[in-house]
């Protein structure tokens, strides 16, 4: 089995048939089944949304109560069943270990991406000898001043960012 990445999670049940809301991706509208946490693989029914929520029902899910059994359970998906993105679109669970250099010099690590609504925020561990130097830094990750490439972030070094 390949590598499994976290895609969102099982919300409150929806209607009488089993659907449940979902918090995540919405690659989950491409994909054929889903592994929820502690269940193993599930087949998707249908996806749908309901006023601003995704609704998912699961193959095997018929009941609310049944669909009660799962609400806050992890979604996962095997990294080699995701869909293509289009070219300067990337997952964000591959940025994770990334190198990000301020200008030559390497500030730290991604440790994670932040959904803060308005955009998201790239949490980068610094590295050094100080511990003001390890601590975490926050970078909007559209801004036009950071780049994704080869293998690193590249941030432009503008004033203000980092302090």
């Amino acid at each position: 089995m390949g590598r499994l990445v976290e895609i969102g999670r099982l919300g409150s049940p929806y209607a009488l048939a089993g659907g449940l809301k979902f918090r995540g991706e919405e690659v989950i509208l491409h994909l054929e089944r889903v592994y929820i946490e502690g269940q193993g693989f599930r087949a998707i029914r249908d996806v749908f949304r309901a006023g601003s929520d995704w609704v998912v029902q699961l193959l095997g899910v018929t009941s609310r109560e049944m669909a009660e059994a799962l609400v806050g359970l992890r979604v996962y998906a095997l990294e080699e069943e995701l869909p293509p993105l289009e070219e300067g679109r990337f997952y964000y669970f591959r940025l994770i270990g990334l190198p990000v250099y301020v200008g030559e010099a390497l500030l730290g690590r991604v440790v994670d991406v932040l959904d803060t609504g308005a955009q998201d925020v790239l949490v980068v561990e610094g590295e050094g000898p100080r511990l003001r130097d390890r601590a975490p830094r926050l970078i909007p990750l559209q801004a036009p001043y950071v780049r994704v490439e080869e293998g690193s972030v590249w941030v432009e070094p503008i004033e203000g960012l980092l302090d």
